[in-house]
């Protein structure tokens, strides 16, 4: 392999590998993927744990997470007993199927603490004296807040998701009131 197309590889498998947590996946994963991805054909459990130094059962176990995930999966070679693995191209849905998981695993709870504990407090506002009600309704108004932008990105998420053209235009009509 030339040596700067080998440097670009490793450059852009490690840094994959730093930025995978942005995506929701551990470094590993990341560094799985972006080997693929740099690949012109199918590797094997072998191939990615001599290129990136790390064990083949380190390498066996994120490989099956990514597999689980839809993002890379398991081929053939005739003639050949090892499993091969190689990347879905289709950066669309690898984009969309991160944005989902993201979404899923980080804004779904976030909503779901936010709405709780304004349930909570909410309902025992009767019960306080006026300095805890002033409290607590500085806290529900940031709560209030903090909702309705969550809400907003939470739409605009999946707008995204579900392939709709997402505009200036689209923003505008996200239904958020400020003060």
């Amino acid at each position: 392999m030339h040596k700067a197309l080998e440097k670009s590889v490793e450059h852009f498998t490690q840094r994959w590998g730093e930025v995978g947590s942005f995506w929701g996946i551990n470094k590993v994963m990341g560094q799985l993927y972006a080997l693929l991805f740099a690949s012109d054909e199918p590797l094997t459990l072998d191939d990615m744990s001599e290129q990136l130094g790390i064990s083949r059962g380190n390498v066996s176990m994120n490989i099956r997470a990514l597999k689980e995930w839809g993002i890379i999966r398991k081929v053939r070679i005739k003639g050949d007993r090892k499993d091969y693995y190689e990347l879905d191209e289709d950066m669309w849905r690898v984009i969309i199927h991160f944005v989902r998981e993201r979404k899923k695993r980080e804004l779904e709870p976030v909503l779901d603490t936010i709405g709780r504990s304004s349930d909570l407090l909410r309902s025992s506002l009767s019960s306080m004296n006026v300095t805890d009600r002033k409290k607590a309704a500085v806290f529900l108004k940031r709560l209030d807040d903090m909702q309705k932008i969550s809400e907003a990105v939470n739409l605009l998420l999946e707008r995204f998701i579900q392939g709709e053209e997402v505009t200036s235009s689209t923003l505008r009509k996200i239904p958020i009131q400020w003060k």
